[in-house]
């Protein structure tokens, strides 16, 4: 359990460091973009083709796989309606902004900080696995994601047009290390080593920006938002604690149910802006809820980690 807390410790203390730098000017709010898609585009693909590429397919392998893309879909089918119901009760939110709330309360960031975070303290076996589950992750915000976020609105044709941004590098990526997987092709060990090395730069870099991120936050304004603080501890908290309710009696390995409920702790997914700005919709609550869910994160995780580390490993 120390190790583990260790680990977690030693990583946000990277989110500490472009939080400073940030603040400094060395890291400048100019320089995120470029940062971001370094990231996105060519580091985190590595690292997604580097795990896949280097694992063995076999009897243990293929049911966990199968289970996660399984169990994954059933939580992105039941948690927007657990959203829907914790919605309701939030009267100081306009009716247009229910949507942006119920995808807070929904989405996991376990892509751009979990693939990071989870390889660093769980090492390769779960981070395998929730590369499996970002699939699923990415389905369902270009699909059940945007029917919650026009919530309340009607954006008729505009389903078709989002579900080709389904094809992005991190899905491609995914996608092709399933092939070498379930192929068994092996790659020559210069080619693994080159996508070890590129991928191995996701953890600090990632890390990084989120400090750059959360040096931006309007603290104030957001804790203004009785609402919003009521939709962060739902999704903080309350998804967790269902989740495991859910998963800790079925008869499934120990892993696979350390990586479900682990993913329903992560914060509201980064992408959340980008869909909100697409759809003309209340982007600056969804920055807000970003924003103070990866707070809370920061005190989340670690416990999460060392708790189901007690439980499942």
């Amino acid at each position: 359990m120390l190790t583990v807390f260790s680990k977690i410790i030693v990583i946000f203390a990277v989110v500490a460091v472009g939080f400073f730098c940030n603040k400094k000017g060395i890291l400048p709010n100019s320089s995120e973009g470029p940062l971001v898609n370094l990231l996105v585009l060519v580091i985190c693909p590595c690292m997604i083709l580097s795990s896949l590429a280097s694992k063995t397919l076999d009897s243990d392998t293929l049911p966990k796989t199968l289970l996660v893309l399984g169990l994954s879909l059933g939580y992105f089918v039941v948690a927007p309606f657990i959203a829907f119901f914790f919605a309701r009760f939030m009267k100081h939110t306009p009716k247009e902004d229910l949507g942006v709330i119920m995808v807070i309360m929904t989405s996991t960031n376990t892509g751009f900080m979990g693939f990071p975070v989870t390889k660093s303290i769980f090492g390769d076996e779960i981070f395998f696995l929730i590369v499996v589950e970002n699939i699923i992750l990415n389905i369902y915000f270009y699909s059940i994601a945007i029917f919650q976020i026009n919530y309340g609105h009607n954006a008729k044709g505009d389903l078709g047009s989002s579900l080709k941004s389904i094809i992005n590098p991190n899905i491609i990526a995914a996608l092709i290390g399933l092939i070498i997987l379930f192929g068994r092709i092996s790659l020559p060990g210069p080619g693994l080593e080159f996508l070890d090395m590129l991928g191995s730069v996701t953890t600090p870099l990632s890390m990084l920006i989120v400090g750059m991120r959360l040096a931006n936050s309007n603290i104030k304004s957001v804790l203004k938002n009785r609402d919003l603080i009521f939709a962060s501890f739902i999704k903080m908290f309350i998804m967790p604690v269902i989740t495991f309710l859910l998963v800790n009696w079925l008869p499934i390995p120990q892993d696979v149910k350390l990586l479900l409920v682990w993913c329903s702790c992560f914060p509201t997914a980064v992408i959340m802006v980008s869909l909100s700005s697409k759809y003309k919709r209340n982007a600056t609550l969804a920055a807000e809820g970003i924003a103070l869910t990866t707070i809370i994160s920061l005190l989340v995780l670690p416990v999460a980690a060392t708790i189901l580390s007690a439980l499942y490993l």
